[in-house]
């Protein structure tokens, strides 16, 4: 009954429509802001998103127009809106939500995750009003015993007097297979869609948390925790004979080697330079010439060298003049001095992280 997915993830029934374009790379990831009700340790989130920022996939955003522009450049047809708790911060969530519906239309499909802990009925109706199409509660299940809990379960059954797909999303945690599986019957007997498992992966932030409790990475290599993966299978092998919900197991190597480098193929064409090659991965893979003097490096470059203008960008946020790779490596060859040559490659995101630096002789 689980079957394992083209994307490197486990299924029983049909993954939510929320998944379905996000491991595609077609979900704008919307994250409205790092405000929580709880602290939970096995959080993943950036000490830069704990505050209250707003950001569109990799781009800090100020603005609605903002966050569209980036959900055009990646030809999204849906968000994903997530936190901290987008609820924390209720009239900022659904103004981006109504406004991402207006632009793109209702077909663009928008879901949520919550804690559940702000999900009361007039902040649900906000929401419903807003557009939302299907939404995922995460309660303090791990923490049974917390003030909020109550309240979470409470309102989580609220948004069940509203026309859209209502789900779980919650973590494999070592440990936990009987307050998981409770959460599977309680969602089942008021009729949810789903419920989503998450393998657990160490962060930066969660790093010191996770190991005081014991948990370990299962390779040198990898991020994922020992055991969660096959704690997540052993709960929907149990779910598919004993619930009527579906699952989806969505694991480390999915969020890396399918859904990121599906998202940064749809940029990369919309983003890439005519002297940029796009690469299998979806990164940006050109030249680059550094000198002290950017604009006497230029010079050199067209007057010395003879290099045509069309085939060169000065780049002075980053302090470098950027061209094809070929041209790069003819000129690192062909060029004496203090330049310094290299092949780089970029995501096309809006930080432009660089995953390589290859120098030239």
């Amino acid at each position: 009954m689980v079957r394992e997915t083209p994307y490197f993830s486990y299924a029983v029934g049909e993954l939510p429509r929320g998944c379905q374009l996000c491991v595609r790379g077609e979900k704008l990831v919307l994250f409205t802001t790092g405000a929580c009700p709880r602290d939970c340790f096995y959080c993943p989130l950036s000490e830069k998103r704990k505050g209250d920022v707003v950001y569109a996939n990799e781009r800090p955003v100020k603005t609605v127009d903002e966050a569209i522009e980036e959900a055009k450049i990646q030809e999204a047809k849906g968000a994903g809106v997530t936190g901290g708790d987008p609820l924390a911060r209720l009239d900022r969530t659904a103004e981006y939500i109504r406004a991402l519906k207006e632009a793109f239309g209702e077909g663009f499909h928008v879901h949520l995750y919550t804690t559940g802990a702000l999900a009361t009925k007039k902040a649900l109706e906000r929401l419903y009003d807003a557009g939302l199409d299907e939404i995922r509660f995460h309660p303090d299940l791990f923490n049974p015993n917390s003030r909020l809990f109550e309240v979470e379960i409470r309102n989580i059954r609220n948004a069940f007097d509203f026309d859209w797909d209502v789900g779980g999303e919650i973590p494999s945690i070592p440990g936990q297979f009987e307050r998981m599986k409770w959460y599977a019957e309680f969602l089942d007997k008021l009729g949810a869609k789903f419920l989503n498992v998450n393998e657990l992966e160490f962060s930066e932030t969660n790093l010191r948390a996770l190991i005081d409790r014991g948990y370990k990475p299962i390779s040198n290599e990898s991020a994922a925790i020992t055991g969660s993966l096959e704690l997540g299978l052993k709960l929907l092998e149990w779910g598919g004979e004993n619930t009527s919900l579906s699952y989806h197991l969505c694991t480390a190597k999915l969020k890396d080697a399918v859904q990121l480098r599906n998202r940064l193929r749809r940029m990369a064409k919309n983003v890439a330079r005519p002297y940029m090659e796009v690469t299998e991965e979806g990164t940006l893979r050109f030249g680059i010439a550094e000198y002290d003097d950017l604009d006497e490096l230029y010079t050199l470059l067209v007057e010395g060298a003879e290099v045509p203008e069309e085939w060169l960008y000065v780049n002075r946020e980053r302090g470098r003049v950027e061209m094809p790779e070929g041209v790069a490596v003819e000129l690192a060859d062909a060029i004496e001095g203090d330049v310094r040559f290299f092949i780089v490659e970029e995501y096309p995101t809006f930080d432009r992280l660089e995953v390589e630096r290859v120098p030239l002789p």
